[in-house]
């Protein structure tokens, strides 16, 4: 190994400099390690990081981009912003075929909120693919890191969900499209048993508009909390935003 390393070293995609210890082939351990997680106060609905005093006044704690209405969702945390090193990573697991990162993404995931996210959860649900998009894939990006944090969290996985047609692909879709993409297509599987307090698990989060609908068919189907773990949160009017 380590001669194969000499004659075809590794290029990090991000920082161009040659590894030997990263993730996979794509990221040296600096870059990867430097992924700046979200921290606290986060937006309650889509996991963004605001500043200090963000909250001061404020109905509920949301950032601009969700606005303060009705949400079908209780709580969402996500690791980072859905750029550099992170993008990268989560880009090779999900359309270059490396399902070998999950546990090391959703070990980040899985440790990202606080405990008291975690206090009374009594199922992981991973967002379902509809059957075409499984078949063409070959794996639901979002079930493996669902059933990952499930082993890690010790909280049992339960499929609740099912898709029953396919959709396009979000990132094809203007928000507007996006926020309509997902209406109606998502139902209650009584094969997956039952919950009162669930845990939505998908890999990037940019409009919420999936996420809410999945939460919207738990809570019609008598499920009473419903939070979302991700690991990328899509920057958009937060791209230059710093916590203070």
């Amino acid at each position: 190994m380590f001669l194969l390393d000499l004659l075809f070293p590794k290029t990090c995609r991000s920082c161009g400099d040659s590894f030997r210890c990263g993730l996979s082939n794509i990221l040296c351990l600096s870059c990867f390690n430097s992924i700046k997680p979200y921290e606290e106060p986060v937006c309650d609905h889509c996991g963004v990081s605001l500043p200090t005093r963000a909250f001061e006044g404020a109905v509920r704690s949301r950032c601009v981009d969700c606005g303060e209405e009705d949400s079908y969702l209780d709580q969402v945390r996500a690791f980072g912003a859905y750029e550099g090193a992170l993008r990268l990573a989560h880009h090779a697991f999900k359309f270059e075929g490396m399902e070998g990162l999950m546990g090391t993404i959703a070990e980040k995931m899985k440790n990202t909120p606080p405990a008291p996210f975690w206090e009374g959860v009594d199922a992981v649900v991973p967002v379902p693919l509809s059957p075409e998009r499984q078949r063409e894939r070959g794996y639901n990006p979002s079930f493996l890191l669902a059933e990952e944090i499930s082993n890690l969290a010790k909280v049992p996985l339960q499929p609740l969900l099912i898709k029953t047609k396919s959709t396009e692909s979000q990132m094809t879709l203007s928000r507007e499209q996006r926020i309509r993409n997902p209406k109606g297509v998502y139902q209650y599987s009584t094969r997956g048993g039952s919950a009162a307090k669930v845990i939505l698990v998908d890999d990037v989060l940019t409009t919420g508009a999936t996420l809410e609908e999945c939460a919207k068919v738990l809570k019609q189907s008598k499920v009473s909390w419903v939070g979302a773990l991700v690991f990328g949160r899509t920057p958009l009017h937060f791209q230059s935003l710093t916590p203070l």
